[in-house]
């Protein structure tokens, strides 16, 4: 029932409202009014569906988790040995001379190494997690909206 597009909107919209504890979705329905048994269902459908978008997120927040403690866990020992060759690169540096600008190089392309490998787990751990939980949670307050349906007024005669 809820349009891919107008989810988005609503839970960016929701994002921005943080700071707000609860929500109102009003939907204007160009129709005749609907039956209260219809507005209800929608309510609980629309309902629903954010829910379950909530699940899918908090799902994605773990497995998100685990892959960037998977990588972290991959990535500490080879950083600790590259940590330790490029220290005792570095140590060797202050030698000005052919060698000591290979050893200079070589000091900086472990370096590298250690970025790059901190790199995802860093991503996945701080940058995505937060993303992640302030999408829980502006799909579950739209969970919790309340649904208002309006309907156009017939103009007088």
């Amino acid at each position: 029932m809820v349009e891919r597009s107008v989810a988005r909107f609503l839970q960016d919209a929701t994002r921005e409202q943080r700071r707000r504890p609860d929500i109102e979705v009003v939907l204007a329905l160009e129709s005749p009014p609907l039956l209260t048994e219809a507005e209800a269902e929608a309510r609980r459908t629309i309902q629903r569906f954010f829910a379950n978008e909530a699940e899918l997120a908090a799902l994605d927040f773990r497995v998100n988790r685990a892959d960037g403690l998977g990588s972290l866990q991959f990535s500490i020992p080879f950083v600790l040995v590259a940590l330790l060759i490029a220290g005792a690169v570095y140590l060797q540096v202050g030698v000005v001379s052919g060698a000591g600008f290979l050893e200079a190089l070589v000091y900086l392309v472990f370096i590298t190494i250690v970025w790059v490998m901190l790199w995802d787990p860093i991503e996945l751990l701080l940058f995505d997690s937060y993303l992640i939980r302030r999408r829980i949670r502006a799909l579950q307050k739209l969970s919790r909206a309340r649904v208002t349906f309006v309907y156009p007024t017939s103009p007088g005669p």
